[in-house]
């Protein structure tokens, strides 16, 4: 599939085309396979168990709005991502995080070092939530957040926009220092991702 690229001839969209992009961009859910993500997720959630981790994939449906955001990585413009994550497709993919029916949500998602990303799990992975006690030397965790990253995005870490925000943007997190959303995007395979983790002591 072809690599999105910024068409550097389109004009910026508005405010109110962003909002209408977000309520009719189509959505589809991906079945994730067992290998690895079952066991990623057994794991954060064993080490984050009064609180739970979820994650997600969505195939995004082609839109000119969309894509003069995300191939530029600016995803988080114009309100884009608080809109993007109350889609139906979204809400009924990860009803536990009790997402709100209607815009916006406020996320303050921002834009992150996605060369960092494998890092960012490796770290949760080792450090557990509130009760977590570190054991070992984290090579462990880090090779595990590597083979969840193949398999999320191939590695392909140049072809990747990725937003991190530790805000407490729904009801279901504890609103304290575990509270962790991840969002990516892959413009080659038109994927977007969700991770969401919380926890409390």
């Amino acid at each position: 599939m072809e690599l999105l690229e910024p068409d550097w001839k389109q004009p910026r969209p508005t405010a109110i085309e962003v909002h209408e992009m977000c309520g009719r961009v189509q959505l589809t859910p991906v079945n994730l396979p067992a290998q690895p993500f079952d066991v990623f997720l057994k794991r954060v959630r064993e080490s984050h168990y009064s609180g739970g981790a979820h994650l997600a994939a969505f195939d995004v449906g082609a839109d000119p709005v969309f894509d003069w955001f995300s191939s530029r990585n600016r995803l988080w413009d114009e309100g884009l991502l608080d809109s993007l994550l109350v889609h139906p497709a979204i809400r009924q993919a990860l009803p536990e995080l009790l997402i709100p029916s209607s815009p916006p949500v406020q996320s303050e998602l921002a834009m992150s070092d996605q060369f960092l990303f494998d890092g960012v799990l490796a770290n949760m992975l080792y450090h557990g939530g509130a009760y977590g006690q570190a054991k070992g030397d984290g090579r462990a965790e880090k090779a595990f957040a590597l083979d969840v990253s193949e398999a999320m995005f191939g590695l392909r870490f140049g072809e990747v926009n990725c937003y991190m925000t530790s805000y407490a943007w729904t009801p279901w997190f504890e609103g304290i220092a575990w509270d962790f959303t991840a969002v990516l995007f892959d413009r080659r395979v038109r994927r977007l991702w969700i991770f969401a983790v919380t926890d409390t002591d």
